[in-house]
């Protein structure tokens, strides 16, 4: 793991967090972070705060970190069982190019556009390929007894 690479990803982070991002406190262990989204206006998550953890593997930045949410979400990209994120930003898209902070504005545009398509919770992405409106009910049912 690139160190130097890692402590100036995370300083940057802590200057300019990204919109609807809160943070923790500056963590001792750079390796793991946790931290918040505001689920953005507009999204069946509006207003509700969501807890994520991000775990940097000691390869970074040649791996993209893991993210997980922490708080139960009821989205197609988000796994129902242990809250992984599956974006292809974190995949077979990541370069060395990429930073911590593109990685959450990453997760808040899922919020905001989630993919059916390349779902790991198989109920939310079929209800949004067959009834919008349904998914987002449940979708808000969901924030407002989880989040």
């Amino acid at each position: 793991m690139s160190s130097s690479r890692l402590r100036k990803d995370i300083q940057s982070l802590y200057a300019s967090p990204p919109a609807d991002i809160i943070l923790s406190d500056f963590p001792s262990d750079l390796t793991q972070l946790t931290l918040s989204i505001i689920g953005p206006a507009g999204t069946p998550f509006e207003s509700h705060e969501f807890q994520l953890a991000l775990k940097i593997p000691s390869d970074y930045p040649c791996r993209p970190p893991t993210v997980a949410f922490r708080t139960k979400i009821f989205h197609p990209n988000i796994h129902p069982g242990n809250g992984d994120v599956c974006v292809d930003t974190l995949k077979r898209d990541w370069t060395t190019a990429l930073d911590l902070i593109q990685v959450l504005v990453t997760i808040r545009c899922l919020l905001i556009e989630p993919n059916p398509a390349s779902a790991l919770n198989e109920d939310a992405g079929k209800l949004i390929l067959h009834d919008w409106n349904e998914w987002v009910k449940k979708a808000k049912l969901m924030t407002r007894i989880h989040a």
